[in-house]
């Protein structure tokens, strides 16, 4: 039963979204479904002319719905997912990009005990679950190649296992699935390294790298980041940019000795210091600084994001067909 309710709440949110994303769409005079790569979006014949034309290939993206700070919307995983996955199928050619999953592992706020509302998570095996039936779906609707990944760190390794076992379980037929990790981890890391050499606040949950880059995507003034971004209070006790570089450095030199253990997490560095004389936390979601963003800095965020996840998108498939795309 509990599995039942989880699964119908993830239905019901992500028709909720879809139609208030229809309803955006919908301001235009006209729509051409000819330039439109959002699944959801689609009618069941345009999708079937569309994989006649050669658009074989699938993103499947999970997004998340936590606290990010009081300046920032709850959805943002899935604002930014969504964003980014339209983007990297027009930039693919041959893609859609199916609805994007609003529900993930260990939402912030649930996960630390913390007394703001608005978080949605689900239990691991149940994620897991959502993502074997979602890549089956996707099979089953004609897909040939089927690009997996998260916006997430909760629920990373239960993508991958549902990656594994599918990729396995259809290569057979000639369908592959593909786990794309640099969509979340590459890109957090090279992110943090351009705050770093620009010298911006690192890191920090809903702060500089999130606050930008729906500062950007968002389509009014307001609508993903409240104006109290550039007063709102956050806890200051995370490390400095300085013992960022040096954790950074030193997890690339133990996987360049072949070390492992000790590299997980998103870009290292974004916890709280065990420090016995920090000031009390700032429990508001916050564990970085997001005043100094700018739209001008997310479309940076929004790029690395993209252009990481083409990149290995077209690695793998390249690696496991012989090309980097299908004609």
């Amino acid at each position: 039963m509990r599995k039942l309710l989880v699964l119908s709440a993830v239905i019901l949110v992500s028709s909720a979204l879809a139609f208030a994303q229809a309803q955006r769409a919908g301001v235009n005079t006209s729509v051409n479904p000819k330039d439109i790569v959002e699944l959801e979006l689609l009618t069941h014949s345009e999708v079937t002319q569309k994989i006649k034309e050669g658009k074989t290939s699938v993103l499947i993206i999970t997004g998340g719905t936590e606290e990010r700070g009081p300046q920032n919307v709850l959805g943002g995983h899935t604002i930014m997912s969504r964003h980014r996955g339209i983007e990297i199928a027009k930039q693919l050619g041959n893609a859609l990009l199916a609805p994007v999953l609003p529900i993930a592992v260990g939402a912030t706020g649930l996960r630390d005990n913390t007394d703001q509302p608005g978080g949605v998570q689900m239990p691991a095996d149940v994620f897991k679950g959502v993502q074997l039936a979602m890549i089956e779906s996707m099979v089953f609707n004609g897909f040939k190649d089927v690009y997996v990944m998260g916006d997430h760190g909760g629920g990373q390794q239960q993508i991958k296992e549902a990656v594994d076992e599918m990729d396995k379980k259809y290569a057979s037929r000639g369908v592959h699935v593909y786990y794309i990790a640099d969509f979340y981890q590459k890109t957090h890391d090279d992110v943090d390294m351009y705050m770093y050499e620009h010298k911006l606040p690192i890191g920090g949950h809903g702060a500089m790298m999130e606050t930008s880059e729906m500062l950007y995507e968002e389509p009014v003034q307001g609508m993903y980041v409240r104006s109290i971004y550039k007063t709102v209070p956050f806890d200051p006790t995370g490390q400095t940019p300085e013992q960022w570089k040096a954790a950074r450095d030193a997890r690339a030199a133990r996987a360049a000795a072949g070390e492992t253990g000790g590299g997980g997490g998103r870009g290292g560095g974004r916890g709280r210091a065990q420090d016995p004389n920090a000031p009390p936390r700032v429990n508001n979601g916050l564990s970085g600084d997001p005043h100094p963003s700018t739209k001008d800095i997310g479309k940076v965020v929004f790029d690395i994001g993209v252009n990481n996840t083409l990149a290995e998108i077209k690695k793998q498939t390249a690696e496991k067909r012989g090309t980097t795309h299908q004609d």
